[in-house]
C-alpha cells in the first residue's frame, strides 16, 4: 500500500525496484530527508560508511506528499499494531 502511495508522490518506479533490490535479507535502509544541508556535505558525511548510495530530488510539493504519506502509514502500523494488543 505504501509503494502505490510513493508511486502517487512521483517516486519514479525505478528508484523504488532499485531501493528494494539492494536490500538484501538481514539488512537495513536508511531513507534521508535533506532540507537546511546541501546534498554534497551529507553525501560527504556518509562516505566510506559502506552500502549503496541512491538519491532522488522533490520539490516542495512532492516533500508534502511524501510526508503526509510517511506519516498516514506509520499511523496505520500503530492502529494495527493497537489492534493486535487489545
Amino acid at each position: 500500500a505504501l509503494g502505490g502511495k510513493l508511486s502517487d508522490v512521483g517516486i519514479n518506479d525505478q528508484f523504488m525496484k532499485d531501493a528494494a533490490a539492494a536490500l538484501q535479507p538481514n539488512t537495513a535502509g536508511l531513507f534521508l530527508l535533506i532540507r537546511k544541508m546541501t546534498t554534497d556535505k551529507v553525501l560527504a558525511d556518509l562516505k566510506g560508511v559502506g552500502g549503496t548510495l541512491m538519491q532522488t530530488s522533490f520539490d516542495e510539493t512532492k516533500e508534502a506528499a511524501l510526508r503526509a504519506a510517511l506519516s498516514a502509514a506509520a499511523e496505520a502500523g500503530e492502529a494495527q499494531t493497537g489492534a493486535a494488543g487489545a
